[in-house]
């Protein structure tokens, strides 16, 4: 049996930009994949950040979470029936901390962030990739593993050594948002070949929840990728560009 998965990496709502989740949709219309994997950090949950955070947003929460609802909304809709799986990211963790910090008890009644997002609601299934792993067939017969990529500490600079690193350090094929860069990298490890992706992002880091990072802007690139497993040619993703 053959699948096309689509991977979607760091969104970071309600700062995404608006023309490439707009792209997105359209893409997710027309492939009508399988599988819909989220990479993490769908969610900014500014109003939770321990960074500097802009004031406009700091007591947003709710707006914050409208939005998440509305963008899930639309991903459904643009994804049939599709199985969606939505990986935790390091942004999705604010919750969990502040929640662990300041209210441990509201954990006791169940206020978590992936049901104030109505996930279920949606038929989406949240996965913390650091407990149970997550595995897309691609071409070739291979597959490769899936992460954020805060899950495993490392960096390097260049765009797809992160995902290789950790590629090498598991065996396996790797591929990780979390660094909002665009890169694959493939090399030898043992007596097998292995290929790292790091898959980009589609925030707009132009918006004011990123003005911690002060004058300048990283150069993190935009795009999203499709793993087909009838691909005889090559175990590679397609990394779409919107």
């Amino acid at each position: 049996m053959t699948e096309k998965s689509v991977v979607i990496p760091d969104v970071h709502v309600p700062f995404h930009s608006r023309h490439a989740v707009r792209r997105l949709l359209e893409y997710l219309e027309q492939v009508q994949p399988d599988r819909v994997i989220f990479l993490g950090d769908v969610m900014d949950f500014h109003a939770l950040s321990v960074h500097r955070q802009n004031p406009k947003w700091q007591d947003s929460l709710d707006r914050e979470l409208k939005a998440g609802r509305n963008f899930l909304a639309n991903i459904r809709a643009a994804s049939g029936s599709a199985r969606i799986q939505y990986i935790q990211g390091n942004h999705e963790d604010r919750w969990n901390r502040y929640v662990a910090g300041r209210v441990p008890a509201l954990r006791l009644i169940g206020i978590k962030w992936h049901s104030a997002l109505e996930v279920e609601k949606q038929e989406i299934e949240v996965v913390d990739a650091s407990k149970k792993e997550v595995w897309v067939q691609t071409g070739r017969g291979q597959r490769v593993r899936i992460f954020h990529g805060h899950e495993i500490k490392g960096s390097t600079k260049f765009p797809g050594g992160h995902a290789f690193n950790i590629a090498q350090k598991l065996g396996c094929n790797t591929h990780i948002g979390h660094t909002h860069r665009l890169g694959l990298l493939a090399g030898v490890c043992g007596n097998k070949e292995v290929f790292g992706v790091e898959g980009g992002y589609l925030g707009d880091h132009n918006r004011s929840a990123f003005d911690f990072m002060g004058p300048g802007r990283p150069p993190w690139t935009h795009s999203w990728a499709l793993y087909d497993s009838s691909n005889t040619d090559s175990p590679y993703p397609k990394l779409i560009r919107p």
